[in-house]
Parts: structure tokens; C-alpha cells; sequence
């Protein structure tokens, strides 16, 4: 876990819950990372805390269901679980990052053999051609929370990197009739009925890379780019940078990426459908 859109003691908290509610708890192991970014100015952490409060556990907000009843957080470190499981399954493991990338960065810094190792990295963030959703305009909100991260990860000696960015997440918009159908599933589960009290909202970026990773054959426009990520301390911090071919050649301090932009939508959102209906299955 990471903060992104919270703080990370919602965010394990919400994780928790999850794996629980899923009864994977067993299987599935929350792991506390970074609770800050790589840099971290005295001015963009006032713009946080007016966003999303002091991060304490007393403003910790519960899911619709409660707080987990009995899991607990495993001990290691996000990024020492990181390295533990790449190098004891060498170019097997595929991460999928879908918040800031600062425990896929400590990671690296701590141990820089563990790149070539994995198999490859599938990330959602980052905005190329597209306009940012970030608080200063200009970039995806993941690269600005922590763009110094979203570097050492760029650039990093990693196989198969793929980008998720917002080029591609905001033309795949969930409709009033695609929540209905979810929410009036029958027989209910605990994910259906959570589903007819959410607030709606059309997008679903972190779903999209998700899909994309679990079955490539949905990806309809790919291309290979030299991508990095602005960490000017102005009105481009956290911006997404792009070129064609490399922009430091010879240097190794670029490395190519696969940049999808656009997916099969129709048969993305029954695949959203169909997994977020299924019975859950109890362990």
C-alpha cells in the first residue's frame, strides 16, 4: 500500500477490508509502504492536508460494511516484500502499479539488481498527449504526488514496462446502466451491494490496467516511446514527458515502453461486469 488518493492509513485500512470481505486474507497479504513521497516540499504537504486531512487514524473513514474485523497488516515493508519476492521468483513477477510508484522506487534504490529480474512492471499513471488531472494541472495525479519515484522507475533497467496513462483510462467511462447492472445482480453478494450505495463516477483507471495486464489480446493501439516524467519544481512537476525514440542516447537513462492508448471497451466493461458479479468464493 502507498498513499494516492489517501493517506496510507486509509489506504490499509480500505485494503484490509477488502482481502477481508473477499475472505482472500489468508492469500492475499497487505503489505504498509510509503506514507510520503521520495521529496516532499513543506508547500505541497499543506496542499495535501487540506485534501485529504492529517492522515491520523482518527480520521480514519470506514467502508460501508465496517472496519476489517480481524486482519492485520503482514510485516514486512512494501518494498522489502518487493525485493524478497522478485528474487526468490527471478523473472516471474509482474508488478501492477496502480498508485504513486514510490515503494516500486525504494526498492530499486535499496537493491538495483532486483530490475532485470522481474518480468515486467504494468503501471497506471502518467498523461502523455492528454490534459493532466493532477492539483496543479498539469500531469496524472499518481506521477505528481511523487514524479522523483515515477523516474527511478522509468529509467530503471526493467523488461516489459507498460503504461497505462490517462491518454488511454478516459475514453473507458462507466455508465448509470453499467452500475445498475452490477448493483441489481442477482443473488447479491457483498460486492454487488456495496454497488448500489456508491457515489458514481465514470472512471475507472486502475480497473483498466488491471484488464489490460490480466488479457493483453484486449489492447487495441500500443506503442513503443521513450516516456519520463518532469520533476521541475514549477508548473510541469509531475508532467509526462514522451519522444519517439531516445532522448538520452547512450546514456542508458531512458528505456522503451509500451504505451496502450486505447482498449476494446465493449468487452472491457463485460469483463468489469462479469468479475464484479461472481459469487465469492469462501476459503
Amino acid at each position: 500500500m502507498v498513499t494516492g488518493n489517501h493517506w496510507l492509513a486509509q489506504g490499509v485500512s480500505d485494503g484490509l477490508k477488502a482481502v477481508e470481505r473477499l475472505g482472500i486474507e489468508k492469500d492475499v497479504g497487505v503489505y504498509v509502504g510509503a506514507n510520503e513521497p521520495f521529496l516532499h516540499t513543506y508547500a505541497a504537504h499543506q496542499l495535501e492536508k487540506r485534501l485529504f486531512g492529517n492522515g491520523t487514524k482518527y480520521e480514519l473513514v470506514a467502508p460501508p460494511d465496517g472496519f476489517a474485523a480481524h486482519t492485520t497488516p503482514r510485516r514486512r515493508s512494501a518494498a522489502q516484500f518487493i525485493l524478497d519476492t522478485v528474487h526468490q521468483h527471478p523473472h516471474q513477477v509482474t508488478i501492477l502499479a496502480i498508485g504513486p510508484l514510490t515503494n516500486l522506487a525504494l526498492a530499486l534504490r535499496l537493491d538495483p539488481s532486483v530490475g532485470p529480474l522481474l518480468r515486467g512492471v504494468a503501471i497506471m499513471g502518467g498523461q502523455l498527449y492528454a490534459e493532466g488531472n493532477s492539483y496543479n494541472g498539469a500531469g496524472e495525479t499518481n506521477w505528481w504526488l511523487d514524479p522523483e519515484s515515477a523516474r527511478v522507475v522509468l529509467r530503471a533497467p526493467v523488461p516489459n514496462k507498460t503504461l497505462h496513462p490517462l491518454d488511454l483510462t478516459n475514453t473507458v467511462r462507466i455508465t448509470n446502466a453499467t452500475y445498475d447492472r452490477i448493483g441489481a445482480h442477482e443473488p447479491a453478494t457483498a460486492v454487488t451491494t456495496l454497488f448500489r450505495g456508491l457515489e458514481r463516477w465514470p472512471y475507472v483507471y486502475d480497473a483498466v490496467a488491471l484488464a489490460s495486464l490480466a488479457d493483453p489480446s484486449l489492447r487495441r493501439e500500443v506503442r513503443e516511446l521513450y516516456v519520463d516524467v518532469s520533476c521541475e519544481l514549477d508548473e510541469t512537476y509531475g508532467q509526462g514527458l514522451v519522444w519517439p525514440e531516445d532522448p538520452y542516447p547512450g546514456t542508458g537513462l531512458a528505456t522503451a515502453t509500451s504505451v496502450v492508448f486505447s482498449v476494446d471497451n465493449d468487452r472491457f466493461l463485460e469483463l468489469y461486469v462479469d468479475l464484479l458479479t461472481r459469487p465469492i468464493q469462501p476459503t
